[in-house]
């Protein structure tokens, strides 16, 4: 129970500082990505925060399991470089991997938590803001001083100066199917009445003519409404990895059914990867604590590729669903008995090459 007790201890503080490396690393990323869309004017700078916290949300179950392996690795790589494993094997106590298994159980409840539940929310939750901002970004995204299409680049918008609320001196473009529409106003803002929202422009002119012509049609305002659209419900919902897990369990669809198999890969990749741990971390006093991360780096890396390429394979109907993604997980059990066995692997083929050295030796011996 101590040792135990003392294990849980170092697995936790490496895991608890590695995930806030990853953490850090990956929300560092992620912040200089939105705050460079943000300042050329691809989305408003009051959603990169809200944004940020649903995508963290929905990718720590890939960084939560990669940082629990490296903790494991880290930590009982110590215990080799310090000779504390050899201390307790000199007392018949073995490596306690019970005690590293089921902390690997009760950490995959949290990463199933993660993936059943919170990352498809996680995934809602960015669907209906991306449709905001494809909203919001017409005209809350735009930046002084610059022409900013929108409508899919039939339309061109510029202000010259934004104070507050309002904007000043603003020109819009529209090209219409019959016809083309410019406006130009003193100032402008926008203006919520019930659920439509509207862009107010104040005090100027609006100019209409059908294409290939050349009279227009000049008419003065003192105020023109122009209602931008609600697309906030419009796609919420639709992607397979935002559907809520409730709905992916009795589904017949081979894409639900890879979603699926898909979301429970990651608390049962917590629990054998926790297992692959204790024979890979086998090292020696000169290897040092560090030898074996870049081999588990690359083990994790291939791991999580092979899930990747499984869940397309069963998208597109290449794989049959009963096969899945599991064959992935049955590889790497083959390698973690593999790694478990393998002093008696090789004793074995020792033994079975033994008659091999001892025939070659004597033709050796008697070519001399």
């Amino acid at each position: 129970m101590i040792i135990s007790r003392y294990l849980f201890k170092e697995i936790l503080y490496t895991l608890l500082a590695l995930s806030s490396l990853l953490v850090l690393i990956y929300v560092s990323h992620r912040f200089m990505a939105y705050i460079t869309k943000a300042s050329v004017g691809k989305i408003p700078a009051e959603f990169i925060f809200h944004l940020l916290s649903l995508k963290l949300l929905s990718d720590l179950i890939l960084i939560l399991p990669l940082g629990f392996f490296l903790a494991l690795l880290l930590a009982l790589g110590r215990l080799y470089k310090d000779n504390e494993i050899t201390a307790l094997a000199s007392c018949g106590i073995p490596v306690p991997i019970g005690s590293i298994i089921s902390f690997g159980f009760m950490f995959a409840i949290l990463i199933g938590a993660l993936s059943l539940f919170l990352a498809p929310w996680a995934e809602e939750q960015q669907d209906i803001l991306q449709v905001q901002l494809k909203s919001a970004a017409e005209v809350g995204g735009i930046a002084a001083g610059r022409f900013k299409e929108f409508n899919h680049g039939k339309g061109i918008f510029y202000v010259e100066k934004v104070d507050d609320e309002n904007m000043k001196t603003l020109f819009i473009q529209a090209n219409l199917p019959n016809k083309q529409v410019i406006l130009v106003a003193n100032k402008g803002y926008q203006k919520e009445q019930g659920e439509d929202l509207f862009m107010v422009l104040v005090d100027g002119y609006r100019y209409e003519n059908e294409h290939g012509k050349l009279n227009y049609t000049i008419t003065k305002f003192e105020e023109h409404r122009i209602k931008i659209p609600r697309l906030v419900n419009s796609s919420a919902g639709q992607k397979h990895d935002a559907l809520p897990t409730s709905k992916l369990w009795f589904s017949k669809q081979k894409e639900l059914q890879a979603e699926l198999q898909w979301r429970l890969s990651f608390p049962l990749s917590v629990i054998l990867l926790a297992i692959l741990a204790v024979p890979l971390s086998h090292t020696t006093p000169r290897q040092g604590q560090y030898s074996k991360i870049v081999s588990g780096i690359l083990i994790y890396l291939i791991y999580n590729n092979l899930l990747n390429v499984a869940k397309k394979w069963v998208e597109r109907g290449d794989v049959s669903p009963m096969i899945g993604v599991w064959w992935v997980h049955f590889a790497l059990i083959f390698i973690i008995i593999t790694l478990f066995y393998l002093p008696e692997i090789k004793r074995w083929v020792n033994l079975l090459l033994q008659p091999i050295y001892s025939l070659s030796s004597k033709l050796l011996s008697r070519g001399k």
